[in-house]
């Protein structure tokens, strides 16, 4: 396995340029948090609620070094690319190996040039604490050394797909296996009128966001969940600041009373 590491700032690494074959990738299910109250004389807690807080990634990983001098540049490369305090996204790349099955003993040698990788479907935004390497032993003449990291998700405590502005005709094609809330991960709905109407009513299976002034051919509306615009300009007043999410495993059907196109700013799937 290996481990594509992207910066925020569009840069790419994989710890394989660093010598590092990745042996273990775990991923842990979101964590849950409550708020609940106990009152006096009262049997229980009151129970407000849970949500996610976040998702730890572990790996595992083992690379070898001439002598103490490239483990030393090695070392500090990989301590450079991991702890970045902004940090970055992780994707795990899967191995599967490039040969048919075979008898044992059949062909011998080369084994790891004839692995192939294919990235994951989901990816993390994560940082790490400390980075820990481990010198396990000299093999062959060379040292041998364990990297161990712990990843936590920094904002969403979900895997992502990249976000894509997407084009909508009727359902939007939503894939995760969790809510995806406009509030929290920030995507955008923008209607391009075709038509005219006296107000606009728009509906993602039965959330509907209301706008009750008039609409001509042309006008271009955005709903983030907090800010809504027509032609730019501020129609907060006139709407009642609905917001949308979209479900999992439901149509997340897209209906609306003005002729137009529509388009999704922002779009991932996300992954528990």
């Amino acid at each position: 396995m290996d481990l594509l590491v992207e910066k925020l700032d569009g840069s790419r690494y994989y710890l394989s340029q660093y010598k590092v074959l990745i042996t273990d990738f775990e991923e842990s299910a979101p964590s849950v948090t409550r708020n609940s109250k106990q009152l006096d004389q009262r049997n229980g807690n009151i129970d407000f609620g849970g949500w996610h807080t976040d998702k730890t990634i572990n790996i595992t990983g083992y690379y070898r070094a001439d002598d103490i001098d490239e483990e030393e540049t090695l070392r500090e490369k990989l301590y450079a690319l991991l702890s970045d305090p902004d940090g970055y996204y992780i994707t795990q790349l899967k191995t599967t190996p490039g040969m048919a099955m075979e008898r044992p003993g059949e062909t011998y040698g080369g084994y790891y040039d004839k692995l192939s990788n294919y990235p994951s479907h989901k990816r993390f935004l994560v940082y790490t604490e400390a980075p820990e390497m481990e010198l396990v032993g000299n093999v062959n003449g060379t040292l041998l050394y364990k990297l161990t990291a712990e990843f936590k998700t920094m904002k969403l405590p979900y895997g992502e797909t990249p976000q894509a502005d997407i084009d909508v005709v009727s359902n939007v094609p939503y894939r995760g296996t969790v809510p995806c809330n406009q509030l929290e991960q920030g995507f955008s709905i923008r209607l391009t009128a075709t038509g005219p109407a006296s107000s606009l009513s728009f509906k993602i299976d039965d959330t509907e966001m209301t706008y009750s002034g008039p609409v001509a051919s042309g006008d271009v509306f955005v709903f983030s969940g907090f800010s809504y615009t027509q032609n730019g300009l501020s129609i907060v007043s006139k709407t009642n600041k609905a917001y949308f999410v979209l479900q999992p495993d439901k149509p997340n059907r897209i209906t609306c009373n003005v002729l137009g196109t529509v388009r999704i700013l922002g779009f991932q799937n996300l992954y528990a």
